[in-house]
């Protein structure tokens, strides 16, 4: 019977992580039938933005401030973050569900996909007490825990990314973001800070998760998740806005290939060398929920000035290779 299960959960999760759009489905369908496990919702949100950034790799604007190889690692950088995170949660949503299905929790499964202990120890706790919040931070915890070795810290990426100055100038610039966009035309998020520390990631990950569940702009966000099909391309939600100078691109799947992952790094428990720090689980701290497009788009703008700088610019480490 377990090698059953452990076969099954291979292949959905190996069907469902072929690409960014594939991905961000199957977080929400997940969510829509286990709407209790609110890292799902979330999590399909942020894979969707990482869909948008992905193509907009493939905009004039990007293309006339970038090299072709830095946009390639602007590509893998988004998409093996997201790919290897998937790789880890998606088990567990599959896990859960057999767990309800069964009644009775199967979370020692999770020894056959490398998940860690932290994350065992938390899905029990919830299947115990049904803390609905603790969970969700729990898991964005450990998606920001999993990916800092093998990626944020790891070469090629460390060097070729998070230290190259494209990279350091979208943070500069805080052209990196999180938006929540509605039906109705209005945008919310926040601008991505310090992405290469682990605690400030958590605790934006935290922030967006209370913009999301904030009570009265939820079902707003449900709504638009719901009812536009995911294409990867920023027309999904600026068709409800009035954008002057937008970042035209076709569907992600047309620019991109699926691309093939391996794991090149020894598959280890990060809890079992990293300390639980207990501001992890603190509850984000919301001044005021405003729309954010203005915001975010006039820093768009900027990105024509920093094109028209590029050749004044000392080469970034990927050109220098």
């Amino acid at each position: 019977m377990i090698p059953l299960m452990v076969n099954y959960i291979k292949e959905q999760t190996y069907n469902h992580n072929i690409n960014n759009v594939a991905r961000t489905k199957a977080y929400l369908q997940f969510y829509q039938e286990n709407p209790e496990i609110k890292w799902a919702f979330l999590a399909s949100i942020v894979s969707r933005n990482a869909g948008w950034n992905m193509t907009d790799l493939d905009s004039e604007a990007y293309q006339s401030l970038l090299s072709e190889k830095q946009l390639k690692s602007l590509y893998l950088t988004y998409e093996s973050i997201n790919w290897y995170i998937f790789q880890d949660a998606y088990p567990q949503l599959l896990i859960y569900k057999m767990s309800k299905e069964q009644q009775k929790p199967l979370f020692f499964l999770f020894k056959y996909f490398h998940i860690s202990s932290f994350m065992e120890r938390e899905w029990y706790e919830f299947y115990q007490n049904s803390d609905l919040n603790r969970l969700m931070y729990s898991q964005i915890v450990n998606e920001q825990n999993i990916i800092q070795q093998p990626i944020i810290k790891h070469n090629p990426y460390r060097q070729t990314v998070f230290k190259s100055l494209p990279y350091r100038l979208q943070e500069l610039l805080h052209l990196n973001a999180v938006l929540l966009p509605t039906e109705q035309g209005k945008v919310y998020g926040k601008f991505v800070p310090h992405f290469t520390h682990v605690s400030k990631r958590i605790k934006f990950g935290k922030k967006i998760a209370a913009i999301l569940f904030y009570p009265y702009l939820y079902p707003l966000f449900r709504s638009f998740a719901d009812n536009v099909p995911v294409t990867g391309e920023r027309k999904e939600y600026e068709q409800f806005l009035n954008v002057q100078s937008p970042l035209t691109t076709k569907p992600l799947t047309d620019i991109y290939r699926n691309t093939e992952h391996e794991i090149t790094v020894p598959q280890t428990d990060w809890s079992n060398y990293t300390k639980i720090k207990r501001k992890w689980w603190k509850e984000p701290r919301l001044k005021r929920v405003e729309p954010f497009a203005d915001e975010f788009y006039e820093k768009r703008k900027q990105m024509t000035k920093i094109s028209s700088l590029k050749d004044k610019l000392p080469p970034s480490p990927v050109e220098k290779e």
